[in-house]
């Protein structure tokens, strides 16, 4: 199963949608400067998975950098103030389209998809208790983009350098770069390459599942299989993170790269937006941190 990665950004908020003050142009301006240019370099040799970090023994994200929830931009605070779940359909889809639309014009319509710890797709009574909200576009398509904000400590801790440092060296990432902006969010950018695994059935069967396919499998997996994505994760708080992911199939890594046509600035922008929030869920019936639907048996995830 992805890291369901999953992953909006930028445009005057629609009427119904959170207050959010900055005009589109501001706010998209604004985003790109706050991000430190200079990147940490970690050598892009290898191939990546989009799979699950734990399944593959990579660390963890994000950790002490973290420390408590950091929602220090004043906008971000607002938009949790005053966030309404049931706008957030079309807050995620207005903020994601105006930026994407630059690059993929026929981007087509949203599909949206709240979903709890487990992964389990929720219906519209129980949005108020979910763990992430999906955005997606192109589904089931060889061309797909994803917007996800997601609750999700053990996504959000670990250190980054060293996240990215041993998926390159493990042979799971074929890129991977470290942000930092100037209010503490962290930007880590990824090149994976992927084949699709077995889905998920019942109410996790809306995600997308693939596994990983390293540099040495490349030319083991027949080209027919092989998909690329290219993600942007954007750390916020102790919990919260945002994925803005763009998936192709692609027979090999140059048609990728030639397919893979949304800019990253751009990606980082979308996951950046502070409106593009959500405020951390309730805890479980059954003691556990975040709340899960009461359809199957469960334990806790962290």
């Amino acid at each position: 199963m992805t890291e369901h990665d999953l992953a909006t950004l930028i445009r005057d908020h629609v009427a119904d949608g959170p207050p959010y003050a900055h005009g589109s142009a501001e706010v998209l301006a604004g985003g790109r400067r706050k991000v430190r240019r200079t990147r940490v370099a970690v050598a892009s040799t290898g191939i990546a998975v989009l799979a699950v970090g734990a399944a593959l023994g990579l660390p963890p994200l994000l950790g002490d950098q973290a420390g408590p929830e950091r929602f220090i931009d004043p906008a971000i605070a607002a938009s949790i103030e005053a966030y309404d779940v049931t706008t957030m359909p079309r807050t995620m889809d207005d903020h994601a389209r105006s930026i994407l639309v630059g690059a993929v014009p026929d981007l087509g319509p949203a599909d949206f998809v709240a979903f709890d710890d487990q992964m389990q797709e929720l219906p519209e009574h129980y949005w108020e208790m979910a763990s992430g909200l999906v955005t997606r576009y192109g589904v089931d398509s060889p061309h797909r983009i994803t917007v996800t904000v997601n609750h999700s400590r053990g996504s959000a801790e670990g250190d980054p350098e060293r996240y990215c440092a041993e998926g390159l060296e493990a042979g799971y990432d074929l890129e991977c770069a470290v942000e930092r902006t100037e209010t503490g969010e962290v930007v880590i950018t990824k090149l994976m390459a992927m084949r699709p695994m077995r889905g998920a059935s019942g109410l996790q069967a809306w995600t997308d599942d693939f596994m990983a396919v390293t540099a040495d499998d490349l030319d083991t997996v027949r080209p027919d299989r092989l998909w690329f994505s290219q993600q942007v994760k954007v750390v916020k708080s102790e919990t919260f993170v945002t994925y803005v992911s763009e998936v192709v199939q692609a027979p090999d890594l140059a048609t990728a790269r030639e397919r893979l046509v949304v800019p990253a600035d751009d990606l980082a922008t979308i996951g950046l937006d502070p409106a593009l929030v959500m405020p951390s869920p309730p805890p479980g019936e059954n003691g556990c941190p975040q709340w899960t639907m009461p359809t199957m048996e469960v334990g806790c995830t962290g």
